[in-house]
């Protein structure tokens, strides 16, 4: 469990900040449900108020329920062309770049980041310096022009009450906000304890966290949800009570989506499989019409327990929609990204590599120390994943090395000397190559 404080640091923070900071545009770009087509993205903003926002059409305007309640959402779900669209929200001038579909992509993923031990141990927050690293890092990174997407698998900053979220996201630029956010639900960001045996009044449920990270899920597809009120609030957990379940409905974290040349599937392992199957029937349907040149399941959980239901671990939700038609064909292109467990390696293989763990980024585990992040790159005609080790026990600080070659070369993609090569297949391949499993 953690201190029940926050750190002095973080304490002399907040009390520093100034105008500007409450200024900073908290700006978020999803992609619009697969089904809906491919020109769909959802345009969100959260602030400390409504807002007017004259010049850009939000259609849900309205305070946050439940959790986080200090928080206003504004949303829209619009078209946006194949390129640079340049939006204005609030007098700020944003570009959001639509890949072409088909075309190769960029992102970033971790999963289990921490910084702070308020509500859980923090091992390795000093250590690897994870809140000013983890920060610059992004931030240098998507200076790249080529950057699409960044993605957090899960147990999002250990934050219970959102001043963690609020922190880190205060400092992270537009250039990594204007790009296309991914975000899975883990056991932290239901019961910040960590499973529902211990879960309480003051627990998150996902509910602050699915409306400051607001994604364009399954829930908007059904009643009385629609593409304005798309988010689904019938579990009052304050009104059933039952802190020791999870509180919320497993079709708000429910999406998949095609960008450039890659699909995802995301979800959350506190669901139950008989109630996620339906749509995620129609996510293989999606995808074979779609035709991505792979499939990334994202999820946090790696294995059943501490909040996990039956079949609902990542890996084992790869298993089973890889026996649903549309899924079936897409053999070992059809792969999986999960955290959970706090260390980095290739998880799972076939003929090729199938599953990565990303979850060590703070928080410790029976591995060794470590500290790094996946970089996928589907441009050139391959599919390819790079893991970078900023820290470790093995292989020592490369925080600086990592972080000035990016500056000096522009490009995470300059800079892959630094990078283990965890994935590399081609892009175009025949349906169903690949093993079956």
């Amino acid at each position: 469990q953690g201190t029940g404080v926050f750190e002095p640091w973080l304490e002399k923070l907040w009390a520093s900040r100034t105008e500007a900071n409450e200024s900073v545009l908290e700006l978020r770009i999803a992609k619009g449900l697969g089904s809906k087509g491919y020109d769909k993205v959802r345009v969100s903003v959260v602030a400390p108020r409504l807002e007017a926002f004259d010049d850009f059409p939000f259609t849900y305007r309205e305070q946050f329920r439940y959790r986080w309640t200090e928080n206003f959402l504004h949303s829209a779900l619009v078209k946006l062309n194949a390129g640079p669209n340049e939006l204005s929200i609030g007098g700020r001038k944003v570009t959001v770049e639509l890949p072409e579909e088909d075309t190769g992509i960029r992102g970033v993923f971790w999963a289990d980041p921490c910084f702070s031990s308020k509500w859980i141990t923090c091992r390795y927050a000093q250590r690897f310096q994870t809140f000013n690293r983890s920060v610059e890092m992004l931030n240098g990174i998507f200076k790249d022009p080529s950057m699409n997407l960044w993605g957090i698998l899960g147990d999002n900053f250990y934050d219970q009450t959102g001043e963690l979220t609020k922190t880190f996201f205060d400092h992270i630029s537009l250039d990594v906000k204007r790009r296309f956010f991914l975000v899975v639900n883990g056991n932290h960001d239901n019961w910040v304890c960590g499973g529902p045996e211990c879960g309480g009044a003051s627990d998150n449920f996902g509910l602050g966290q699915m409306q400051y990270y607001p994604a364009d899920a399954v829930a908007s597809t059904l009643e009385p949800q629609d593409d304005v009120n798309f988010l689904d609030f019938s579990v009052d957990p304050d009104h059933r009570r039952e802190y020791q379940s999870f509180q919320n409905s497993g079709t708000n974290f429910l999406s998949y989506h095609k960008l450039g040349n890659i699909g995802f599937l995301s979800f959350s392992g506190a669901a139950k499989f008989e109630d996620a199957k339906p749509h995620m029937e129609e996510a293989c349907r999606y995808f074979e019409e779609a035709q991505p040149a792979a499939v990334f399941v994202v999820g946090h959980w790696n294995s059943e327990g501490m909040g996990c239901l039956k079949d609902m671990a990542t890996p084992e939700v790869r298993a089973e929609i890889l026996r649903l038609p549309g899924c079936r064909e897409l053999g070992d292109r059809l792969k999986y990204m999960d955290g959970h467990k706090h260390c980095n390696y290739v998880q799972a293989h076939n003929e090729e590599p199938i599953g990565f763990m990303i979850g060590a980024h703070g928080m410790d585990d029976h591995c060794e120390a470590q500290y790094g992040f996946l970089f996928l790159d589907s441009t050139g005609g391959r599919v390819r994943l790079y893991y970078f080790e900023v820290d470790s026990a093995t292989r020592g600080d490369r925080f600086e090395d990592i972080r000035g070659c990016v500056e000096s070369r522009g490009s995470l993609a300059s800079c892959l000397y630094f990078a283990e090569t965890w994935l590399d297949v081609p892009a175009e391949r025949e349906r169903g190559s690949g093993v079956l499993v």
